[in-house]
């Protein structure tokens, strides 16, 4: 009877350790490097009229209004049909991907594309997975990091810029129940960066 105690104690230790070594890849350890120095300017979250959460539970923070953040930050948008990377990640999921194409003085800027999910981890780790298999010979300013910024939710930050794959440098941010696609027009980085520290606040 106390082996079987000992291997079940066993086991429940190493689930616990790989559900422990799974959230830290996901939500890091050490605090990295901030995307953009300045501070930025940041669009408050509406979200009016939302139903109160199941079982009386807490609502999740969903962070700022998307379409409104642009705005704040003189984006103007259209609709897009470009390709985006995700689309495919979500293919097989019932979680749908929404862009927009971001321009500046009626000039392109990049474009942008998200899901709201609460499987918006998974999503990233598929995300990943795929690219690395995918990428060409072209890539070059290839980062993948954890930021943990005080005062600020956890997130993940990979960014390349591969022509064997799109002809723009490509970001993707995870951060709370959102998972973000940029794609910036050489010259919009200051503009698109500084748009990513207000959608993450």
């Amino acid at each position: 009877m106390n082996e079987k105690v000992k291997v079940t104690v066993g086991l429940l230790a190493l689930m616990l350790l790989l559900g422990v070594a799974d959230a830290t890849f996901l939500e890091g350890a050490p605090e990295k490097a901030e995307i953009a120095q300045a501070d930025p300017v940041v669009a408050q979250p509406t979200q009016p009229n939302l139903p109160p959460p199941p079982n009386g539970g807490v609502r999740k923070a969903t962070g700022p209004d998307i379409l409104q953040t642009l705005v704040s930050n003189q984006f103007t948008f259209n609709d897009t049909r470009e390709k985006f990377i995700l689309a495919p990640v979500l293919r097989d999921s019932s979680d749908s991907l929404e862009a927009k194409a971001l321009l500046i003085d009626g000039d392109r800027a990049g474009a942008i594309g998200w899901v709201s999910s609460p499987n918006v981890k998974k999503h990233y780790l598929v995300l990943k997975e795929a690219l690395h298999s995918a990428f060409t010979p072209e890539v070059k300013d290839l980062l993948d990091e954890t930021q943990r910024r005080e005062n600020h939710p956890t997130r993940n930050l990979l960014t390349f810029l591969d022509t064997g794959i799109l002809p723009e440098r490509v970001v993707f941010v995870r951060v709370r129940e959102r998972l973000y696609e940029f794609h910036i027009v050489e010259g919009s980085s200051e503009a698109i960066f500084n748009l990513i520290e207000d959608l993450t606040e």
